[in-house]
């Protein structure tokens, strides 16, 4: 559990085509069923309706996590660990409308799509 003025950092997917995002936060504020973040650099509200645990599977298929202050390397493991599984997720998805048979056009857009993906990779919001 979360508690209020803790370090925490938020990893979440960034484009859906392999980009993930860390952010240093503070809680700004925590109960049983919800908290509150803010950027730990600028004081900007991230968010309000996280939930007071690692996953956060409000924010898609992949979800985003929060996790405790900790060396940036197991931080950057987590984050890595997220692309690869959003671009599962996404290749995946793709060959679904692909099989589905909807036409020219359609197809013509997912392929755009699926060429866009990219290695996984992370950035940090503020270094």
């Amino acid at each position: 559990m979360f508690r209020k003025g803790q370090t925490v950092h938020l990893v979440r997917d960034w484009d859906r085509c392999g980009t993930v995002q860390i952010t240093k936060a503070q809680v700004y504020s925590c109960g049983k069923k919800q908290m509150i973040l803010t950027d730990a650099a600028t004081g900007e509200e991230l968010g309000r309706h996280f939930y007071p645990r690692r996953e956060q599977a409000a924010f898609g298929f992949c979800g985003a996590f929060i996790l405790e202050d900790a060396p940036a390397a197991e931080i950057e493991a987590v984050a890595m660990q997220l692309a690869t599984d959003v671009l599962s997720n996404e290749r995946e998805h793709f060959a679904r409308c692909l099989a589905g048979g909807h036409g020219e056009g359609y197809d013509a857009a997912i392929r755009k799509a699926q060429a866009e993906l990219h290695e996984p990779r992370i950035f940090w919001r503020h270094t």
